[in-house]
């Protein structure tokens, strides 16, 4: 398969795009990135276009209001998530690829501080939705997918495999889980069944993956016995991620924010019809976040080949994910009309507003994904900070502004706007010494 992607990449990018992003690395290399690509990639084209058609018939069979219900109980829960994954994933990351010997010290410390922050998170999240809502379903919902925390916290596991390029094992856990949890919600949905039985499929999928990376983590590393807590390591950890805790702050806020502002602001419909444009607006932005996040401790090593040799990399894949996205951009834009009405039906002409505006904010969002991780990699923890805190902050004015004068569609301008705005730290590429 590594020879299939590296022929295929040869054939569809410019010789000098593929020379300077690929041709560079060693064979080995190259072997060993582009095959934990792949299967990253593999599980996440299977798995979207498993659950595209799935959600197309569960947004069409919930209608604007009761889909709107739905997103608003995600968001108002996900806005709690920072207390569970109190931003350590990015610094364990970093540690189990610098250190790899520590690795068991590490996950078993980061295990507990997760469980711990779980149980807490779900307690907080629960209550906050008893008291913020009136109607006793959407309490329902959100006490359900408050669950969620609790489990997360296997997902960790990832995060050795990741840092071992071993992207196949995890990949093949998501394919299965995916496959159940699409089977589950059409059997809701033939029932026909409301959203508390697709809350109750939303908290077995974190319960499912617990389980399987479990199996697949004691197949292939060993038991979790070997796992064990160190206080200092916890110290070090929550120090180290503690900007990014901040950073989740407001990416929960500019990623949340928009839907919860509709509700309260107009109403559940709303709300509907601005995140069914979401789904397929941000459907295919899996790809270049997978292919980031891969090629993530190749860009790590590349400083060790010099700082031009680092810029290289960081700019030519940035270019290229940028003209990509402007094309997908610019040709999603102009069929958003016909391309809403045919995958939602009349009752959502709605979106097709909110999906052509979205479909830009794509553009930007391609560049956060490389600027973070360059960000990262030079320990530049208070400008990612400092960013997100203004993209957060700006997005959320912007609403109270734009929401009343256009409805969902100026939650979108929102987006776009703020998103634009504050992914210039593009030029702090160029200041590399």
């Amino acid at each position: 398969m590594t020879s299939f992607l590296n022929n295929l990449l040869k054939k569809i990018l410019p010789t000098w795009v593929y020379d300077k992003l690929i041709g560079r690395w060693d064979n080995a290399g190259l072997k060993k990135y582009t095959a934990n690509t792949l299967w990253a990639l593999f599980a996440r084209v299977i798995n979207t276009l498993t659950s595209f058609f799935v959600v197309i018939y569960l947004i069409r069979y919930l209608g604007p209001e009761n889909y709107g219900e739905l997103s608003y109980a995600i968001s108002f829960v996900g806005l709690f998530g920072i207390i569970a994954a109190l931003g350590i994933d990015n610094i364990l990351y970093r540690d189990l690829v610098k250190y790899p010997e520590k690795r068991n010290v590490y996950l078993g410390t980061a295990f507990v501080i997760r469980i711990v922050a779980g149980v807490v998170t779900a307690i907080i999240a629960g209550t906050a939705g008893i008291m913020a809502n009136p109607d006793d379903v959407s309490r329902l919902v959100i006490l359900l997918l408050s669950g969620t925390f609790i489990f997360s916290a296997f997902n960790i596991i990832t995060n050795e495999f990741q840092a071992n390029v071993a992207q196949k094992y995890p990949s093949l856990v998501t394919l299965g889980v995916v496959l159940i949890l699409n089977i589950l919600k059409l059997g809701v949905i033939w029932q026909g069944e409301g959203i508390l039985y697709i809350a109750a499929i939303l908290l077995l999928e974190p319960i499912l993956y617990a389980i399987l990376f479990s199996y697949i983590r004691i197949r292939h590393y060993g038991s979790f016995l070997n796992w064990s807590f160190d206080r200092n390591i916890a110290v070090s950890l929550l120090r180290d991620s503690w900007p990014f805790i901040f950073i989740a702050v407001f990416m929960t806020l500019y990623s949340r924010i928009d839907q919860i502002m509709l509700k309260h602001l107009i109403d559940s419909s709303a709300v509907g019809i601005y995140d069914a444009a979401l789904r397929i607006a941000e459907a295919w932005l899996f790809v270049p976040a997978i292919i980031v996040s891969s090629l993530f401790p190749a860009i790590v090593n590349a400083k060790s080949l010099g700082v031009g040799e680092y810029r290289t990399r960081l700019l030519t894949l940035t270019a290229t994910f940028v003209v990509i996205a402007s094309i997908i951009a610019l040709v999603l834009s102009l069929i958003s009309k016909p391309l809403m009405h045919v995958l939602y039906g009349e009752a959502f002409t709605g979106s097709a507003a909110v999906f052509s505006i979205y479909a830009w904010v794509s553009v930007w969002a391609v560049i956060d994904m490389v600027m973070r991780n360059f960000l990262i990699v030079e320990n530049l923890r208070k400008t990612i900070f400092f960013i997100t805190i203004g993209t957060g902050l700006l997005n959320t004015a912007l609403n109270f502004v734009l929401i009343p004068a256009l409805g969902p569609a100026g939650a979108a301008w929102s987006t776009l706007i703020s998103y634009a705005i504050f992914s210039l730290p593009l030029i702090m590429v160029y200041r590399l010494k």
